[in-house]
């Protein structure tokens, strides 16, 4: 019986010391360091590339569920096509909808097609859609720019049902420290350094064990963390990009860096925890669980900071730059696998939503993968 991918640390209590792990720390204050300097690709990093490029070509790309083709388009930047078509343009004209309050219509997407609140938002600042572009759609013309009036003004900051990393990236980008407050359309005053502090305190609490692990007062285990969209990853994506917009409150930066220090660690403990619940397991579909389950996670670490290293916001040291290599040689290892061991095939009909999963992390993969080059 095929397994879902949060479901692969369910199997077994194994728990895993500090002392099995090592341990990742180190300085991530702006310094210029010669970490930072990317070597020139080898051929195996052009292979995993092409592997993966492959796969979303072969498998994503034809999709027909919205949720899989943002995430190409994320990979493949906000022109990439299914045809002769944008993609951006299909899913945005088959899948917006609108909601008017006091006679203002506000553009829209509805949680079961985007997934997370403001999640294809997100993905439009990622790739960088001008905020006049124009999208055709049956019920009229939109731009990014309707997009984020729609997101702020249907905002509900008593909605908080779900994870804010994706709003957070969103709104720092459209209003920054100085310019951080706006109104709902139901006349809520919003102010988005509090969202981001909100944010940042559900990311310590969600990584508290870890901490833990990393001081040796616990062994590392399956938490609160691993229940978190793409094992807890997605978390750290919202932080950075808030403080790329410039937010500092609250001691932000070094609340965040020492996340993102729990995160190295992570790269080590958490496809050992993966292991460690499979021991003796070897039904073929519960070691593809097990793949794409350390699939998701590194793919997502490799991006969150890859995108800080490029953007700017992360300096890494000698020592967390080796533990990026790591990861970086095990995720080569899985992508491997996946597009010549497995059966995505037999996947894709017998646990159809795993599958889907597989081609939306392969996307953040690529995405990560390429920052590293």
């Amino acid at each position: 019986m095929a397994l879902r991918r949060r479901e692969v640390l369910r199997l077994g209590g194994a728990a895993l010391s500090i002392a099995a792990l090592g341990r990742v720390s180190g300085s991530f204050a702006g310094r210029a360091d010669a970490a930072q300097a990317a070597p020139e690709p080898t051929p195996a990093d052009d292979q995993t590339a092409a592997a993966l490029r492959e796969l979303i070509v072969r498998r994503a790309i034809p999709s027909t569920n919205p949720w899989v083709l943002m995430h190409v388009v994320l990979a493949f930047g906000r022109d990439v096509k299914q045809g002769s078509t944008p993609l951006l343009d299909d899913v945005i004209a088959g899948n917006v909808k609108q909601s008017t309050i006091d006679g203002v219509r506000y553009d829209y997407f509805e949680r079961k097609v985007e997934a997370h609140p403001n999640h294809f938002l997100q993905i439009l600042q990622a790739t960088e859609v001008p905020y006049d572009r124009v999208f055709q759609s049956p019920i009229g013309k939109l731009t990014r720019r309707d997009l984020v009036a729609g997101a702020t003004g249907l905002f509900d900051p008593q909605a908080n049902d779900d994870e804010q990393s994706w709003t957070i990236s969103a709104f720092t980008a459209d209003f920054p420290p100085d310019h951080s407050r706006f109104t709902t359309a139901r006349k809520v005053q919003v102010d988005v350094a509090d969202l981001v502090e909100a944010h940042c305190r559900d990311t310590e609490a969600a990584y508290a064990d870890t901490f833990a692990a990393m001081q040796g007062t616990k062994p590392y285990r399956r938490g609160v963390l691993q229940t978190k969209a793409c094992n807890g990853t997605h978390l750290v994506y919202g932080l950075i990009d808030a403080l790329r917009a410039g937010y500092r409150g609250h001691d932000l930066r070094p609340r965040v860096e020492k996340i993102i220090d729990a995160t190295l660690f992570r790269v080590a403990a958490e496809p050992a925890l993966i292991d460690a619940s499979l021991a003796q397991r070897t039904d073929p579909l519960v070691r593809l669980n097990a793949d794409a389950a350390k699939f998701t996670f590194l793919g997502h670490v490799l991006e969150d900071l890859g995108y800080a290293v490029r953007r700017g916001v992360l300096t890494l040291d000698a020592k967390q730059r080796a533990t990026i290599d790591k990861g970086r040689e095990m995720l080569s290892g899985i992508v491997e696998r996946l597009t010549g061991e497995y059966d995505l095939d037999g996947l894709s009909v017998a646990v159809p939503e795993a599958y889907k999963l597989i081609l939306g992390d392969s996307c953040h993969a690529l995405r990560g993968w390429r920052f590293w080059l």
